[in-house]
């Protein structure tokens, strides 16, 4: 082939199909036994609900091609590195949740190419010192339920070919700032517009929220299961603790009855902050004193199935506020209830958020609540779904108003999920003691 023009054969020569598959030796392979060996399998769920979310992107997508990056490795300079944490959009369309460096590409208007996912190629010496990986053929199509599975390094031609039919290559997002890296996609995207006449870029960028956003039965059955466990911990800080504890001491004892609870894992770093240290809307440390007269904030949630769980709660350390404690944080819990009375399927996030915000603006204390109200949880602890856009029944949300106060020595936060419904929500995180007065009965009641 001559260097730089791209012929029929080239692309040939580059494109996945079954037969390129099937060319692999085979009889070569060790394949390891069952539950060894990485891609494991799908997670949490069967190949088959994964397949389907597929189909459902495809039909919103309708034509073109879309490639959705996995996430990478964090590398460190540590022998063993922090544990992999999948892209919750690939997760959520795949399963693969335990390989570095995966690539989905999604062909609508194909026959044979339709879904195809790319795993890194194998390092046998690499993985001597880390993991085994499953070698390309049935084995590894039977885990992961995709029946055309390649390497990465067929990536460029596969898209180049592809795009020199449907021409649309959909941008499934997220967007980012100007001041971030250009996404990985978008620059493959660029590259094959510069070679492909006619190849151009669409945003489709709100198709993978809009589908994420309403959590399924089973869904909805892992969130619920990272809330219980959730619940476990905040009740046992709140029974257990004492003046004269430190922040770390609480913080292992709120993560190991999560772990009890059933808890597979943390949905995001937990915060636990006593005194000015939970002036700090995202405070960082953990190692500072529990004092006499202090409040303590403790922000922390577990996670079943990679589904998060966030709920926080502010509590005196002595089990009793003080009357100005106690007036603020009565303030906090009308701001929420005030949301909460206004959540339901169809009204605009922002409805919620005027409706905490008015609570403070009546008591002269607005410039003290200095963040949004609340997010979508699901995958992410942060996670997909417009703010824009009214809320739909099946979402699942927190609200979670707070007055943070440096002059006070605290900081007050009060934050719950709910689930959406046609006609109101339901509370995910009750069974948490929530008023003050909940809060101190419950707190004596652990101390006799």
């Amino acid at each position: 082939m001559e260097q730089g023009i791209l012929t029929r054969r080239s692309l040939l020569g580059f494109a996945l199909s079954s037969t390129a598959v099937a060319t692999f030796p085979l009889h070569a392979q060790v394949f390891p036994p069952a539950g060894y060996g990485k891609p494991a399998g799908t997670f949490p769920f069967e190949p088959e609900v994964f397949r389907e979310r597929r189909e459902r992107l495809m039909r919103e997508l309708k034509t073109g091609l879309a490639v959705l990056y996995g996430a990478d490795n964090v590398v460190t300079n540590s022998p063993v590195g922090p544990a992999f944490q999948q892209d919750p959009d690939f997760a959520w369309l795949t399963g693969v949740t335990d390989e570095p460096g995966a690539v989905l590409v999604l062909a609508p208007g194909e026959l044979q190419d339709r879904e195809m996912l790319l795993l890194p190629s194998r390092n046998p010496e690499t993985e001597r010192w880390n993991v085994e990986r499953v070698p390309l053929g049935a084995e590894i199509e039977r885990r992961t339920g995709f029946q055309q599975v390649a390497r990465v390094s067929a990536l460029g031609g596969l898209v180049t070919n592809l795009a020199a039919r449907h021409k649309e290559l959909h941008f499934l997002g997220p967007l980012v700032g100007p001041s971030s890296p250009i996404p990985q996609v978008l620059d493959l995207y660029g590259k094959v517009a510069q070679r492909i006449p006619g190849a151009k870029t669409i945003d489709s960028s709100k198709i993978l929220p809009s589908l994420r956003i309403v959590k399924e039965p089973r869904e909805l059955e892992m969130i619920k299961k990272a809330v219980a466990a959730t619940r476990r911990g905040h009740l046992a800080a709140m029974r257990s603790v004492r003046p004269g504890w430190n922040e770390r001491q609480l913080t292992e004892l709120v993560e190991a009855e999560f772990r009890a609870g059933g808890g597979q894992g943390l949905g995001y770093g937990s915060i636990v902050a006593a005194g000015r240290n939970a002036a700090s809307l995202h405070y960082t440390g953990g190692e500072g004193p529990i004092n006499e007269g202090e409040m303590i904030l403790i922000d922390a949630g577990a996670s079943v199935g990679g589904y998060a769980s966030d709920i926080t709660r502010t509590f005196p350390a002595s089990g009793v506020f003080t009357p100005k404690q106690r007036a603020d944080y009565d303030l906090v819990l009308a701001a929420q209830n005030a949301a909460v009375q206004k959540l339901k399927a169809g009204v605009h996030f922002r409805d919620l958020s005027e409706a905490a915000k008015d609570v403070f603006r009546r008591a002269g204390r607005i410039d003290e609540f200095s963040h949004g109200l609340g997010h979508f949880v699901g995958l992410h602890v942060h996670d997909a779904g417009d703010t824009s856009q009214p809320l739909p029944a099946g979402a699942v949300l927190t609200i979670e108003p707070g007055l943070y106060l440096q002059s006070e020595n605290y900081g007050i936060r009060i934050e719950d999920m709910y689930l959406v419904t046609p006609t109101g929500s339901e509370h995910l995180s009750a069974g948490i003691p929530r008023t003050a007065i909940e809060i101190e009965q419950f707190m004596a009641a652990g101390r006799t």
